[in-house]
This record gives structure tokens, C-alpha cells and sequence, in this order.
């Protein structure tokens, strides 16, 4: 008796469970929302469509509209409001408006049962302008928008390698409206180095909401070293000779010249020596020139001494004068004229290494 009563209920539970399973695959029915569940929608847009898709024909639809207390058929749709859809249950609004935010909701006939579907009609808002924050990482924010915008990260318009890039972390508030944002932020963890002074770091938002597309803020680095051990150097020959040095430092160095014991400041003449102040090239670059005055003897060695609040570095020049034949000429020896070259052979000390650089330059010499 007992085991038969088991066996009673055990059927009763089985035919409750394929009574649900039945209900619930029919309340499907395949009916899907189109664009989705939640849809945003920018202010004024046009032509905004909101759709309810049945696998199989419906016999009857009809729709709730935010903004408009009653139910429509779609042949009796308020003003500015058409049917949507190929025999299905949708509609089409023509602009956007706020009123038009809220819940948007098809009630369908389909082989004899009612069905309802609904759609969360959202405004969209665009994100603020992006923040960016320096510190030991470089931290940058997309404040909040509706949905969320899709940030990027660029150095001079080059996108991160991924490997610098932490995950993106997002986090909901609520603005004054009601209104629900989600901020997106993500942290980049790149080891800047001097070559990156002057270069631009760019946080790209793109959002539909946005007029052109996307919001762009950027930052230009400004890397802060003291004058750096490996310089550029041409020496001019002619009737004057210039030594151009270009280093790179940053801020500004100061510098000076020793010359044969003397010593030049910047801005300063002593004797055929005249020293310029250094002229700012861009993004850490200074070009210092020296200008000699006089027939320069064929071995000379000068002294270039760059600081800045960072460090100081000192440039000892060992310029050999040398003909078109790389051979050395005498002291008394006329310069090369019309289509000869002067040759300048330069080696350059730090006390930062040994020699860094022996080059060879070509200079035409002046009729």
C-alpha cells in the first residue's frame, strides 16, 4: 500500500514537472525583442524602431508606449508614431523624445495564449571628458556614460601593447536625473623612458552619443633628466669655425666652454671665443654653438660643461683638423680652397664613459 502510494505521487510529481516544462517552453514561443531587452537611445534621434519577434504569426498585437498612458493597436498609433515590422508586433518613433523614456511593452496573441514582452527604453548619455592622472602608474578614467563607452589608450597615436594594460574596471552611479551611469577606467603600467619626452598620451572614449563619434583627451609628457653622456657633433669650417653640440637634457641646461684655460658662460665673448645661449630644438633637444673667431689651430680640445637642477655632465672635444687625404697637415699649411674639403676628426670623453664616438666629418672649405 505504501509503495504503491509512493509510486502514486512519484507519477503526480513527474506529470507537475512536464506541466511546467510544457508552460514554459509554450510561454517562449521564440519570441524575441529587438533591439533587445534594454535599448539606448540618444535624444532626438529619428526613426527609432522597438520590436517584438514571434517565431510563429501572431493574431492580434498590441503595444504600450512610454510617454502615453494608453494601449495601442497598431492601426490606431498616436502622431508621430508608425507600425514597424513585417506582420510583427513593433513600432517606429519618429523622434526621440524624453518622454519617451521608460518601459516599452507588445502584448501578443499567438495561437489562442497572450504573451508580453517588454523593452527598457534608456537614454543615452554621453561620457564627460575623459581623465587622464599620472603617478607611479598611469591611471586613466572615462566618467560616466550610458551604456559604457569603449576606452583606448595611445602614445603618439600607437596603441599600448596589451602586456601594459590591466583590465578594464567599471563601476555604476547614479547622476541627479536618476539616471544610471557606469564609469570605466583602466590602469597602464608602461616604463616611460627619456626617448618618450614630448610624446602625446591620448584616452580615446568612443560613444554613439557623442556627436562625432568619440571624446578625446590627451596629456603631453613632460620627462624631467639632467644633460644626457652621448651628444651630437659637427664642427663648421671656413673662414669662422663653429662647433655645434647638440644634447639633450631637461629642464634647459646651462652651460659653459674651457677653451685653452679660459672660460666662456653662456651668452658671453672672451677673447675669438663666443659662446651662444642654447637654442631649445623641441622635446628635450638643445643645440650650443661656439664660435671661433680665428684660424683654429689643427688640434684643439674643448670643454662643454651642461647643468640642470637634475646633474651635471661634462664634454671634453678633441677636434683634429685633417685634409682631403686623412693625412694631418703642418701648422703653416694653407687651407684647401675651391673644391678641397676640410676634415675634421672628433672624439668625444664623458665622465660618464671612456670614448663614446670617433666620426669622421666632411667639411667643404670656403674660397
Amino acid at each position: 500500500m505504501e509503495r504503491s502510494r509512493r509510486r502514486s505521487q512519484w507519477i503526480l510529481l513527474l506529470v507537475a514537472s512536464l506541466v511546467a516544462t510544457s508552460s514554459l517552453v509554450s510561454s517562449q514561443e521564440g519570441i524575441e525583442t529587438i533591439p533587445g531587452p534594454t535599448a539606448y537611445v540618444k535624444t532626438l534621434s529619428k526613426d527609432v524602431p522597438l520590436l517584438c519577434r514571434s517565431s510563429k504569426p501572431a493574431s492580434d498585437c498590441s503595444v504600450r508606449i512610454p510617454g502615453y498612458m494608453n494601449t495601442y493597436g497598431l492601426t490606431s498609433l498616436p502622431e508621430g508614431i508608425s507600425p514597424y515590422g513585417n506582420g510583427e508586433c513593433g513600432i517606429r518613433i519618429g523622434t526621440f523624445k524624453q518622454i519617451n523614456v521608460g518601459k516599452f511593452q507588445c502584448n501578443l496573441t499567438i495561437g489562442g495564449e497572450s504573451f508580453q514582452r517588454s523593452i527598457e527604453v534608456v537614454q543615452a548619455v554621453p561620457p564627460e571628458p575623459t581623465d587622464i592622472e599620472l603617478g607611479p602608474d598611469t591611471i586613466t578614467t572615462e566618467d560616466g556614460a550610458a551604456p559604457t563607452a569603449n576606452i583606448t589608450l595611445q602614445l603618439d597615436g600607437e596603441p599600448f601593447d596589451s602586456k601594459y594594460l590591466r583590465p578594464l574596471e567599471f563601476s555604476e552611479t547614479i547622476d541627479k536625473k536618476g539616471r544610471k551611469l557606469v564609469t570605466a577606467s583602466q590602469d597602464l603600467n608602461y616604463p616611460i623612458t627619456i626617448a618618450d619626452n614630448g610624446k602625446k598620451l591620448v584616452c580615446r572614449a568612443e560613444h554613439f552619443a557623442v556627436n562625432k563619434g568619440f571624446l578625446r583627451s590627451s596629456l603631453l609628457l613632460d620627462i624631467r633628466f639632467p644633460p644626457q653622456p652621448i651628444p651630437t657633433i659637427y664642427i663648421g669650417g671656413g673662414v669662422h669655425t663653429m662647433v655645434n653640440v647638440t644634447i639633450k637634457a631637461n629642464p634647459r641646461p646651462q652651460i659653459s666652454w674651457k677653451v685653452n684655460g679660459m672660460t666662456i658662460e653662456e651668452g658671453q665673448s672672451f677673447g675669438p671665443y663666443q659662446s651662444y645661449y642654447p637654442r631649445d630644438m623641441d622635446f628635450g633637444s638643445y643645440l650650443i654653438l661656439l664660435k671661433i673667431n680665428e684660424r683654429t689651430d689643427r688640434t684643439a680640445i674643448f670643454e662643454l660643461v651642461a647643468t640642470n637642477e637634475l646633474g651635471t655632465q661634462t664634454y671634453v672635444i678633441k677636434a683634429s683638423k685633417q685634409g682631403d687625404d686623412g693625412g694631418d697637415h703642418p701648422e703653416d699649411a694653407p687651407e684647401q680652397t675651391g673644391s678641397g674639403a676640410v676634415f675634421w676628426l672628433i672624439s668625444i670623453w664623458t665622465f660618464f664613459c671612456s670614448v663614446i664616438v670617433s666620426c669622421l666629418l666632411s667639411v667643404p672649405s670656403l674660397s
